[in-house]
């Protein structure tokens, strides 16, 4: 048990290394690494878990936006490939351990969060507000972690303390419902001890009012098809604190929220991103080379499915932010034409590398003002008035027409009408498949694409590896795999 203790401390002692090597530029980040030398004093200052946060953090990069769009994009009515992973995800044909490496990631942010809860009432020699400021990061991303993993995999293994590798194999799937009780206990938590804004210096913290956003996530998640809990009324608080007491706003233009050199970044309607920097791998991310196609050939095996292009209706401004059909594939130096292409991220700060600086939105204003329009018409059990305006206001700013009653003329076709809004307004921010699978979508939309899809479809397998450590009879597969 010591030896598998130091084991994990020395671990994670590495990955705040790598954290320090790969921060990026905010002071906040710019914390000094630990050498070897001084293992055995860790976890004892506000320093030393200054520096354990910002390995939770830091496991986001793994995270985003990479495997985000693929579990997310390729998933649904947005991505296909005809090769890799992408295919198998958009295509739900799978190798043994094809999620091994999105089950690990997220459970690296737990695992490195709970070494953190564990350790850090023990520690006397800080200030009790920052020592809950910490632990609300910590249980923040914790709950981000398992609300991924509850609506990829379903019921999975509930940790909630640091174990070691022989307590691991007792612990089986868990209940959903349990698991959401810590998501929402975590994001409650992370609500009262985290400030509401922060300062330049410490930009890329979350605040309160992420986790408000992400609480009313669940709220709303948990009111959908799959669960059929009804929670919009506690939504309904979160989203009005952030849309009409918070520092963040509904951006003018819908240019300026993702502008071409990634200016914006730090803009109005971001309430919560995780950030990257130019200039190297280790701090960068590679998202546009990887589903833009800036050099050469790439974007070519990455393709929109049918019918997303044309869900922009005429004269939609927001068309030619996210999408265009010709680009400069930069390494050929040669414009390819004919091939629709994403260039809603498509901002590249140094130009001449495959990799790139900016950060990667989770959430936005429009994302949370959309939901409560949705929220308030859940409640209602029609179309309210200010359901409307809003649904109107996202869709003047596109430069689009205004809806009326007549055109919305009950709950149902606000509801084809809000999900429309939301795949024109958020495309590829990896919202949409999350929209189609609690509104009880998904299946009929893939079907519509000839994909023959059925409920399995709702869920990932869980890594077969993972099965073999513990046993069937502990950790099941998911049905129809």
């Amino acid at each position: 048990m010591e030896n598998s203790l130091i084991k994990k401390i020395k671990i994670l002692v590495t990955i705040c290394i790598i954290a320090m090597l790969s921060a990026c530029n905010e002071s906040f980040l710019d914390l000094a690494p630990i050498s070897q030398a001084n293992v055995n004093s860790f976890y004892k200052t506000q320093s030393d878990f200054e520096t354990a946060i910002v390995s939770v953090y830091d496991s986001w990069q793994n995270i985003v936006p990479g495997d985000w769009t693929r579990m997310t994009e390729f998933r649904g009515d947005t991505y296909h490939r005809f090769n890799y992973v992408e295919y198998e995800i958009s295509s739900n044909i799978w190798l043994l351990n094809s999620t091994l490496s999105y089950w690990k990631n997220f459970y690296k942010v737990v695992s490195n969060a709970n070494i953190i809860l564990d350790k850090i009432d023990n520690i006397n020699s800080f200030e009790e507000t920052t020592k809950n400021r910490i632990k609300a990061e910590a249980r923040f991303f914790r709950a981000e972690a398992y609300f991924a993993l509850v609506r990829f995999f379903g019921a999975v293994p509930l940790v909630k303390h640091e174990i070691n590798s022989i307590e691991a194999l007792d612990i089986g799937r868990t209940d959903v419902f349990e698991i959401y009780n810590l998501i929402e206990d975590d994001f409650k938590f992370a609500i009262d001890n985290l400030p509401e804004i922060v300062s330049d210096q410490e930009y890329g913290r979350v605040t309160k009012y992420a986790a408000e956003g992400e609480l009313a996530r669940v709220f709303i998640t948990l009111s959908g098809k799959v669960y059929n809990q009804n929670r919009w009324a506690e939504a309904k608080p979160l989203l009005e604190d952030i849309l009409f007491n918070s520092p963040y706003e509904f951006a003018e233009t819908y240019q300026e929220i993702f502008a071409d050199d990634g200016s914006n970044e730090k803009g109005k309607e971001i309430i919560f991103s995780i950030l990257f920097k130019a200039g190297n791998e280790g701090e960068a991310t590679s998202y546009a080379n990887a589903f833009i196609g800036k050099f050469g050939e790439v974007a070519r095996h990455v393709q929109f499915e049918n019918g997303l292009v044309e869900s922009y209706e005429s004269g939609d401004i927001r068309k030619d932010v996210n999408i265009v059909d010709n680009y400069l594939a930069l390494d050929i130096n040669q414009w390819i034409d004919g091939h629709w292409i994403n260039v809603k991220f498509d901002y590249l700060y140094d130009i001449g590398s495959k990799n790139s600086g900016m950060d990667w939105p989770m959430l936005r204003y429009t994302d949370a003002y959309l939901l409560y329009a949705e929220a308030l018409a859940e409640i209602s059990g029609n179309v309210p008035e200010q359901s409307l305006e809003i649904l109107n206001k996202v869709r003047n700013r596109a430069g689009l027409n205004l809806l009326t009653q007549i055109d919305i003329p009950d709950i149902n076709a606000f509801r084809m009408a809000m999900e429309k809004e939301r795949r024109c307004e958020l495309m590829f921010e990896c919202v949409r498949w999350f929209d189609l699978v609690r509104t009880g979508r998904a299946v009929e939309v893939l079907n519509a694409l000839g994909k023959n899809a059925d409920d399995t479809w709702l869920l990932f397998p869980i890594p077969q590896s993972e099965i073999d450590k513990v046993g069937s009879d502990i950790l099941p597969q998911n049905p129809g795999y």
